[in-house]
């Protein structure tokens, strides 16, 4: 039934670990969550140089990000261990995510979380789960490399929906912190119980998307309070 199954089955077909094992995979996957969260870091601080440059900088930035995403999701399918050849395939697509994606929406150049985002979300995510289930001679490096953009992409379109329709403080946000915050607990979870380096980073990293996007609800109501307002209330 595809690639999709294949690693579904392959997470329930792990051979006997030790605690040593899953300590390992635990250690990775933590290791990978703070790594992603420094890099983020990074790549703000490198990006917000780039565009005081002028506006060539960063357009030659998304071009290099884009090759480096594109050589190494090409270079990651011929790797034969196939969650080797996962994680860096999902590395892949954090470059062409933040090529296509991420720094456009900074520069304004496309709006990859308005409203009309979603009649393309939708669509192409069907055809990801449809050619990831049925399609058996895709690479896993493919699953990585297209399941990173759609993942990252559906969990900020989603925080960003629900937030400009009902607001930081609605119900809604708060069912959407929880689900987020289940991905992530559920996320990292599955990687160590899976007891691999490669399983461990993936949770992590998982696990670092879905948390930042669940604190960034988290700020977005405590802004919604103007809690500046309520301080010189109380003065």
């Amino acid at each position: 039934m595809g690639i999709l199954n294949s690693l579904i089955a392959d997470l329930f077909l792990t051979a006997e670990l030790t605690l040593k094992d899953y300590a390992v995979t635990g250690f990775f996957g933590v290791a990978s969550f703070l790594l992603f969260i420094f890099l983020q870091l990074l790549g703000t601080r490198i990006f917000v140089k780039i565009n005081e440059s002028g506006q060539i900088g960063p357009k030659v930035f998304v071009l290099v990000l884009l090759v480096l995403g594109l050589a190494g999701a090409v270079f990651s399918c011929f790797i034969s261990n196939g969650e080797a050849s996962l994680v860096l395939g999902f590395t892949a697509g954090l470059f062409i995510w933040t090529a296509l994606c991420d720094i456009p929406e900074q520069m304004h150049w496309i709006s990859p979380l308005s409203r009309n985002a979603v009649l393309f979300f939708l669509p192409l995510t069907l055809l990801w789960a449809a050619a990831m289930l049925f399609l058996r001679d895709i690479p896993a490096a493919v699953f990585g490399a297209t399941g990173y953009p759609l993942g990252v992409w559906g969990i900020q379109l989603a925080r960003v929906r629900v937030i400009s329709k009902w607001g930081p403080s609605s119900l809604a946000a708060t069912i959407l912190i929880l689900l987020t915050a289940a991905i992530a607990g559920g996320a990292l979870a599955l990687g160590i119980v899976h007891g691999t380096l490669f399983s461990g980073i993936i949770g992590g990293v998982v696990f670092a998307i879905a948390t930042w996007s669940a604190l960034e609800i988290i700020w977005e109501r405590g802004m919604a309070q103007r809690p500046w307002k309520n301080n010189h209330t109380k003065k």
